[in-house]
């Protein structure tokens, strides 16, 4: 008896063993796979589409997608459309930017529009096709600004205004989601005057593409500072506060230097800088669709 009551409660064990694995399965392929009529989040902006993604052959369906602004930006200027090839047609035209062009001034950060074109046809087909895709198309100007300050001090009186930790620039540390984005590249400790040994001090403002998409013109770059903050771009010389321009594909230096000779009349000073970025800023994300005859 001792060995079929053994027997039974292996057989039990492996029973609930195998039910476990089983629904860790079911709850792994739940989470990883995308619903279907959605498009994965790839930068900051969220797109989902509210309809079937199994269409009848030969008939019609409605384009209704919604976009979310998860960047923590303000987006201007925002234009959508949609292109795929022929099996999707408007009055016997494939879709396309000039047919399906929508526009809307602004979406805040956090918001969502919602982007409907209907009666789109779907071309009659005699075997089913799958995975056919359409991609939406989300074109809008970022307007992306980083405050800054630049504390400099004199060498003679720099224990006075608590030593290097409090010069350099200075800037608040915060996470935030845009498609572009500054920082910067120095030493805190060249941004202190010595008379004779440092008259002024090197950095780099680095822009970079951190979004989803791309700057589809150069993007726009303004800077407000000093006169004493002189940055370089394509051998020539830009006085703060000064606006230039610059096509971005993944990352951008400008290299600057902040004069500090004016120092040896002064003890410390703060500055307040700013940099505005902005470009017209590309996305795109594809959906696919199932045909059935």
């Amino acid at each position: 008896m001792n060995g079929e009551g053994k027997k039974t409660n292996l057989a039990m064990m492996i029973m609930i063993l195998g039910f476990a694995l089983v629904f860790l399965l079911i709850i792994f392929a739940l989470f990883s796979s995308p619903p279907t009529g959605s498009s994965p989040l790839k930068g900051g902006l969220d797109a989902r589409f509210n309809g079937k993604t199994n269409l009848k052959s030969g008939g019609y369906f409605d384009l209704n997608f919604s976009i979310i602004n998860s960047y923590d930006v303000l987006l201007e200027n925002i234009k959508v459309w949609v292109e795929a090839g022929k099996i999707f047609t408007i009055n016997a035209n494939p879709i396309s930017r000039p047919l399906t062009l929508k526009t809307y001034p602004h979406l805040p950060t956090k918001s969502n529009i919602t982007y409907f074109f209907g009666g789109i046809k779907v071309e009659k087909l005699d075997a089913e096709i799958r995975n056919v895709p359409i991609i939406l198309k989300i074109q809008f100007v970022p307007i992306f600004v980083k405050n800054f300050t630049i504390n400099v001090a004199n060498n003679n009186t720099l224990h006075l205004y608590g030593g290097f930790e409090n010069v350099g620039i200075k800037e608040k540390k915060e996470k935030s989601l845009s498609p572009l984005s500054v920082y910067f590249s120095h030493n805190s400790k060249d941004f202190v005057f010595e008379e004779g040994k440092r008259n002024f001090a090197a950095l780099k403002i680095i822009i970079e593409n951190s979004g989803g998409g791309r700057c589809v013109d150069d993007a726009k770059i303004k800077v407000e500072s000093s006169r004493n903050l002189i940055c370089y771009y394509k051998n020539e010389s830009l006085v703060a506060p000064f606006e230039t321009s610059h096509k971005i594909d993944k990352k951008f230096e400008i290299p600057c230097n902040f004069t500090l000779s004016y120092l040896r009349e002064k003890d410390f000073d703060s500055v307040s800088s700013s940099i505005q970025v902005s470009c017209e800023y590309l996305e795109e994300k594809t959906f696919r669709f199932n045909i059935i005859p």
